[in-house]
């Protein structure tokens, strides 16, 4: 489920509308954790073109799907960590063609982002908490989706081990375990 926020807005905007785009080739550019490859699989079930992880594809192949793409006026929607020219290329053609794709891309996330982003985890995997929980952890946790990604995890593997609902004073529990990974 694309859960949809002032981070992706652009971004979802853009890869609605591929008539938009401005050539057949857009990259989706997001952190790890962002939600890029479900955009993409949504993307993909309306029969575009995707190719998730693109800037780990071997370039050649990635250069030939461009131009087939190309050629049978084909829309092709690129996923990466990050656009041209942080996505470095070693093939000078490639690089060129890349050039002209437009760009969607996802952002950190904004405080009710991260409020859904947990809420839609939490239920996801079937885990009760109280409803004081998201927007105390999206108050707290840093703006990075791997944060987000880390505290659903501890959250749902206490809720699993104890059997019991997430509590507030479970919420600042599991705060003050991950708080050293991210530097906090």
């Amino acid at each position: 489920m694309v859960v949809a926020g002032e981070a992706n807005r652009e971004a979802l905007d853009l890869l609605g509308r591929p008539q938009l785009w401005p050539s057949h080739c857009t990259i989706l550019a997001g952190p790890p954790r962002s939600g890029r490859s479900t955009i993409a699989a949504a993307i993909a079930a309306t029969g575009l073109q995707v190719i998730d992880d693109a800037d780990r594809v071997d370039e050649a192949a990635l250069f030939h799907d461009w131009n087939a793409a190309r050629e049978t006026g084909r829309a092709l929607l690129l996923v990466a960590a990050a656009a041209p020219p942080i996505w470095t290329i070693a093939l000078p053609d490639l690089r060129s063609r890349l050039a002209t794709a437009g760009v969607a891309r996802i952002h950190a996330p904004d405080e009710p982002l991260i409020e859904a982003l947990i809420s839609e985890g939490l239920s996801r995997d079937g885990t009760a908490y109280a409803p004081d929980v998201p927007p105390y952890l999206a108050a707290r946790l840093p703006r990075c989706y791997q944060a987000i990604d880390t505290a659903i995890t501890a959250l749902n593997a206490d809720s699993l081990s104890s059997g019991r609902k997430i509590s507030l004073l479970k919420a600042k529990e599991v705060m003050e375990e991950i708080a050293p990974l991210f530097g906090e």
